[in-house]
């Protein structure tokens, strides 16, 4: 589904960093879907074949983002062809148990002398701690980057309606911990495979949308530490 909540600006705009950061909660909302189901269940083809994918809630000057937003903004000249084609690419890039050419999961990715069990049990413990429930989706595994791009929403959400300075304050401190370690540590790389795999603009857009978001992200949460 598209995002309805529609905002412009980026990183030096007039927007304030609460404007921006409540974008982006919308955005990673969609983007989450888009790499954990089929594009026929988030009509992840449509928006991509309509060019409506130009609509996006934020805009930016980070480099990774602004070459996604030049991927998507025009519409597909042969609509159907698109819509086959961005389905067939979601189950060679992304779908199944890891057999795919892009699965967006951490444990894909980066490598780690402890067992995967002992770091999703860390994961989970933290998804516990902010309340966090992978309900329909609780097939995928905890690093997988559909459950991880929800957390980030849910913590963003829990961020920017926190009163308690003190408690704002660590929930902004476990946000930027969790997206400079969690994450941005194998999602560049999943990137770089995703639009060298990717047969259509569509995904290396998207992969490009949801590096290119975090790092931004994480700019304004510093930014925000240091009374900028």
């Amino acid at each position: 589904m598209q995002p309805d909540f529609l905002m412009t600006g980026n990183i030096n705009s007039i927007n304030t960093p609460e404007e921006l950061l409540q974008a982006y909660t919308s955005l990673f909302l969609f983007l989450g879907g888009s790499v954990s189901i089929t594009p026929g269940e988030s009509d992840l083809s449509h928006l991509c074949d309509e060019g409506l994918l130009r609509n996006l809630p934020v805009s930016s000057t980070n480099a990774r983002f602004a070459r996604a937003v030049r991927l998507l903004k025009s519409p597909c000249p042969l609509k159907q062809q698109c819509h086959h084609a961005v389905d067939d690419n979601y189950h060679s890039l992304l779908a199944g148990n890891g057999t795919a050419g892009a699965y967006p999961a951490a444990s894909h990715w980066k490598k780690s002398d402890r067992p995967a069990e002992e770091h999703y049990d860390e994961l989970c413990s933290l998804y516990r701690r902010y309340g966090y429930s992978r309900g329909d989706e609780s097939s995928l595994a905890p690093d997988h980057l559909g459950i991880q791009l929800l957390f980030i929403n849910l913590m963003l959400e829990k961020y920017l309606t926190e009163d308690d300075y003190e408690i704002r304050a660590m929930i902004g401190n476990d946000l930027t911990r969790y997206i400079r370690k969690e994450m941005l540590n194998w999602l560049p790389r999943w990137g770089e495979a995703v639009s060298e795999k990717s047969r259509t603009k569509c995904y290396t857009g998207i992969s490009d949308l949801i590096v290119g978001g975090l790092e931004d992200v994480l700019d304004i949460l510093e930014s925000q530490k240091l009374g900028l």
